[in-house]
């Protein structure tokens, strides 16, 4: 008995002993901070406003436009006046320059309407969504809403009040010196991780509708092993093993306060669409609505048959671009200009050579108020046309316009292929300029179509019997393919004798 008892207390001493150590190594976790800067916290660390000129020094360098936007030392601060909280934003970011590998500049990270919202001394910015929407009068609005809640996108602590109290100061350093997931850089580009010692904001400029800003951000790609997704090569990440440091930009627009009056879809016309699911309409089910998407024209004289817009479409052609390329680009943005003409717009779409640095400083390719046609070192044998366009109405508010370098060998083998045994031209290579000119010109014409909303048109090369492509004065008048928006090639069926335009499609005049 007197062995049991001995060996049972040696045994608690010895569970005692263990629980000491385990606790010692494993300290009860500690209580969060509601608001604290932890990973995952999603917010700031809580603290109360401070004085004004506590925050915002005289050192401080101040930039006036939507917002005040302030540099103190390496810190960025945004000024957000009250009557601001609760507008809607458009959330643009780009990559706008790369390390050789990783993608090209002016490619898109995504876009989002966002909104600024004041609650005490917290600011948060949040993502609204317009896919699904009910009229707020309806009784199931309510519904919609809770299950279509704004999310958080990143949460601010008032660092100050204005000094007549009608601004709210936040310092904005972490929305463009981390990864925002939204518009995730390393998620596009295979990235392992965000190195912040090697990344930095370049600049944060503030303009009367918008706030453009730029980063310097370098991440960090460890390879996966040969045999491995993505092993052994480094064409499917897009990025080679070791470090990419990619410049980024970041477009913060504000959505018009009054917007345009949206137009339906018809499925006869091939525009872009987008489609909102709306509850509150009477009927006895979920109905799709869905809008075309189109540029905002409106005439400076209603009353004239021909008036020019209030607002034209204007293509800014990238400074990279070959000088000699230059004319031809713009004559293929100009092409459209009939097709406005006849519904009643005069000089409706313009395009103009972006301005150096010298000429205008401020000026970004990446900057959201601007559409630009991009020049890129890639051997890509393509070219796109995509667009920004307002969720709530279908309105087209800009466009970047990617033109990949080599697209002039696809050009010339096409043109080659085709018509070479009938045009001495292409017949030595290189091919002259003015016709390699007049190719890129097509081809411009073609992506600028997918900017201003229109998709592709593939049964127009069909309509036109052989007699009529053969006929000079109709081609002349008609051009020998209806429609730009076709892949469109050559007019060798006419060019049998030698005299009729290789390629003459036209605009979709009845679509615009």
């Amino acid at each position: 008995m007197r062995t049991f008892k001995l060996s049972s207390l040696l045994l608690l001493i010895c569970l005692a002993a263990t629980a000491l150590v385990v606790n010692a190594q494993d300290p009860p976790p500690e209580t969060p901070t509601p608001g604290g800067a932890r990973p995952g916290a999603g917010g700031p660390p809580s603290s109360d406003p401070q004085p004004y000129d506590k925050v915002i020094t005289k050192d401080a360098k101040t930039k006036k436009g939507i917002f005040a936007v302030h540099q103190v030392k390496d810190k960025y601060y945004y000024e957000i006046p009250k009557s601001e909280f609760g507008k809607e934003y458009l959330w643009v970011a780009q990559i706008a320059k790369t390390t050789l590998g990783a993608g090209y500049g002016g490619q898109a990270l995504g876009n989002r309407v966002v909104r600024w919202e004041l609650i005490d001394n917290k600011v948060h910015l949040r993502n609204r969504n317009y896919s699904v929407i009910a009229d707020p009068k309806t009784p199931i609005s309510e519904a919609v809403q809770a299950a279509n809640n704004d999310s958080i996108l990143m949460t601010f602590s008032v660092a100050a009040w204005g000094p007549n109290n009608d601004t709210a100061v936040i310092d904005v350093t972490r929305l463009f010196s981390t990864d925002v997931f939204e518009f995730s850089a390393r998620q596009r580009l295979n990235a392992t991780a965000l190195d912040s010692s090697r990344s930095f904001i370049e600049r944060v400029t503030p303009y009367p509708t918008n706030i453009e800003a730029e980063s310097s951000m370098t991440y960090t790609r460890i390879a996966p092993p040969a045999g491995m997704p993505g092993g052994g090569s480094s064409q499917s990440s897009g990025m080679n093993p070791g470090s990419a440091t990619v410049v980024l930009h970041y477009s913060m627009v504000k959505l018009p306060e009054n917007p345009m009056m949206p137009r339906l879809f018809d499925e006869r016309v091939g525009y872009f669409s987008q489609t909102q699911i709306d509850y509150g309409r009477d009927e006895q089910k979920a109905p799709e609505t869905t809008y075309i998407r189109r540029w905002r024209l409106e005439k400076k004289d209603p009353s004239a048959e021909l008036s020019e817009p209030v607002k034209p479409i204007v293509y800014y052609i990238d400074s990279a671009t070959p000088t000699k390329w230059v004319p031809f680009m713009i004559k293929g943005v100009e092409k459209w200009q009939k097709a406005f003409e006849a519904a009643g717009f005069k000089n409706a779409i313009i395009a103009k050579r972006a301005p150096t640095k010298k000429e205008d400083p401020d000026f970004a390719a990446e900057d959201a108020r601007y559409s630009v046609i991009r020049w890129l070192p890639s051997t890509i044998e393509n070219a796109s046309g995509p667009h920004v366009a307002d969720p709530r109405t279908g309105e087209i508010l800009e466009s970047d316009i990617q033109f990949y370098h080599n697209i002039m060998n696809l050009q010339r083998s096409w043109y080659f292929l085709q018509v070479g045994p009938l045009d001495k031209r292409v017949q030595q290579l290189p091919m002259p300029d003015d016709l390699m000119g007049v190719l890129l010109e097509y081809v411009v014409a073609h992506e600028v179509g997918h900017t201003l909303g229109f998709q592709h048109n593939m049964k127009a090369s069909s309509m036109y019997p052989q007699e009529k492509v053969r006929d000079r004065e109709w081609v002349h008048k008609m051009g020998h393919t209806p429609s730009l928006m076709d892949y469109s090639r050559f007019n060798y069926v006419a060019a049998t004798r030698g005299q009729y335009p290789r390629r003459r499609p036209r605009p979709r005049y009845w679509a615009v």
